[in-house]
């Protein structure tokens, strides 16, 4: 994944051609309504990552309850069932399963015969 910085130019860059406000901000002239700001990133994160669950989840990574849970990881147990992990949008996209955890689960399953 490639990404890219873009600073944020000081209120009086008005003219380019580096990076300036084209429509300059004033006391009553904001960069956006946060409503709809709200509602675009909403729908990229669901255009991204699935429709969210209901309720609240803990992420996996920063340990911190979200609104807005990602399903990253289903986690077999060999002795039943195993557990869901949830990330918060922010971590969804950094985390990594653990092939050899998983294929140890899938062994165990197997070993006491409750593979289909």
């Amino acid at each position: 994944m490639r990404e890219t910085y873009l600073g944020v130019p000081p209120v009086s860059w008005t003219e380019g051609p580096s990076t300036h406000w084209r429509v300059p901000l004033s006391a009553d002239h904001y960069l956006t309504d946060a409503g709809n700001l709200w509602e675009a990133l909403a729908e990229a994160d669901r255009a991204e990552f699935g429709p969210t669950l209901q309720g609240r989840q803990t992420c996996h990574r920063c340990e911190l309850p979200t609104d807005e849970p990602v399903t990253v990881d289903i986690q077999h147990g060999g002795s039943g069932a195993g557990r869901t992990v949830y990330a918060c949008p922010r971590h969804a996209r950094t985390y990594q399963r653990d092939a050899v955890s998983e294929a140890a689960a899938m062994r165990r399953v197997i070993d006491r015969g409750r593979a289909r």
